[in-house]
């Protein structure tokens, strides 16, 4: 399965996440490009000295775009 990076909603950081399905490619005139949206499901991830975040919740993510943040992940 492919993995992308998003934001976490609960601690904030970046983490991968696994592409579960994908919607079809729409025009977005905001970055001049295409992205692709689509449901994922976040990794359970480190926040710290041995903390862990449990957040391992589904959501709807760009899975697909022609722009990236500073950190490369998708917007």
């Amino acid at each position: 399965m492919p993995e992308v990076f998003v934001y976490c909603k609960t601690c904030s950081k970046k983490v991968k996440a696994i592409v579960l399905t994908e919607h079809e490619k729409e025009y977005d005139d905001s970055i001049k490009g295409y992205r692709r949206y689509g449901m994922v499901r976040i990794l359970e991830h480190n926040i710290g000295f041995k903390k862990t975040c449990s957040d391992t919740s589904q959501m709807k993510a760009i899975v697909e775009s022609d722009s990236k943040d500073n950190n490369g992940v998708m917007n």
